[in-house]
């Protein structure tokens, strides 16, 4: 009995074995496959990556010469300039999300929208979550936290320049209904949405903006209702939550770059980023560190980049 030695099972590896074989994988796809087989796993380190920097997904449904339909998903990682793809073809259960559209994408999950339908669908482990049926025609949306977390909240905002009413739509992963409020509006379209501490932030046209907070259920505009006359000749804006501070990004010649001031409630012009780096839009951008350098990465026209 003395001379007997205990099994231990293989998710139990030590986190400097799993580090020395992730770093013998030939490929990136190989790297990612590892780090998905368990937790445990999961926590080696990607030789050459820079942790704090997301990956930028470009995700799309295809047909193979066979007739089955496949997604292709591409994944670029900005800190080694390296581009890598995955093609699948597509089990029962993701047939129908074929054709959705990104809504949102955040924690390794998008939502998607097909007509009246949502999901959240993970690319990695390919699990799908079902929402209820919407009954708005929204603008934008957007969720909260991951939405296998309790306190996941997937928002809907529908308001164009056409009509005098704001509508919201709220739902959780497992609710049988999505919960709508209407408000009164302004004619203004709605051009983003994040969520910060509570709250869904959204930018309307010319740097109007907006909170709903969830606790309440209340809507209520943070500024006055005259739009900021240099973002009106500007293309849509990129609205993002940095470090608890909502940014609001413009490109014409120059980008330009906005935060908000919550003593003044107002927008204020900034040109450096501090330590940090913002990841924008489907034609992604980068902008930089320290200085008010921006790079771009610009991929097929059909393609849709999105940061997970």
């Amino acid at each position: 009995m003395g001379n007997q030695m205990g099994c231990r099972p293989w998710s139990d590896l030590p986190l400097d074995i799993l580090n020395l074989i992730i770093r013998r994988l030939p490929t990136n796809i190989d790297q990612i496959h590892f780090r998905l087989v368990c937790k445990n796993w999961h926590l080696a380190e990607l030789p050459g990556y820079e942790s704090n920097i997301p990956w930028l997904l470009s995700f799309h449904w295809h047909f193979d010469l066979g007739d089955d339909m496949a997604q292709l998903i591409s994944f670029h990682i900005p800190s080694r300039s390296n581009r890598c793809q995955i093609t699948k073809n597509m089990v029962e259960e993701e047939l129908e999300l074929y054709g959705a559209e990104i809504c949102a994408s955040k924690y390794g999950w998008l939502l998607l929208q097909k007509s009246d339908k949502a999901y959240f669908y993970n690319p990695f482990s390919r699990k799908a979550i079902k929402l209820p049926n919407m009954d708005i025609d929204f603008n934008r949306a957007t969720f909260s936290s991951s939405p296998i977390s309790p306190d996941c909240i997937c928002f809907a905002i529908q308001s164009s320049k056409s009509s005098d009413k704001i509508r919201f739509s709220i739902c959780s992963p497992g609710n049988l209904e999505w919960c709508t409020i209407e408000v009164d509006g302004f004619n203004k379209a709605v051009e983003d949405v994040v969520y910060s501490n509570g709250n869904f932030y959204c930018i309307f046209s010319g740097g109007i903006l907006g909170a709903f907070c969830v606790a309440s259920c209340n809507w209520s505009m943070l500024t006055c209702m005259e739009p900021i006359i240099e973002m009106q000749v500007w293309s849509r804006s990129s609205f993002v939550e940095s470090n608890g501070e909502l940014l609001l990004v413009f490109c014409s010649t120059n980008f330009h770059v906005y935060r908000f001031d919550w003593p003044e409630m107002g927008w204020i012009e900034i040109h450096k980023l501090g330590n940090q780096a913002l990841f924008l839009g489907s034609l992604w951008k980068e902008l930089g560190f320290n200085h008010p350098i921006f790079s771009s990465y610009e991929f097929n026209r059909t393609e849709q980049v999105y940061p997970l």
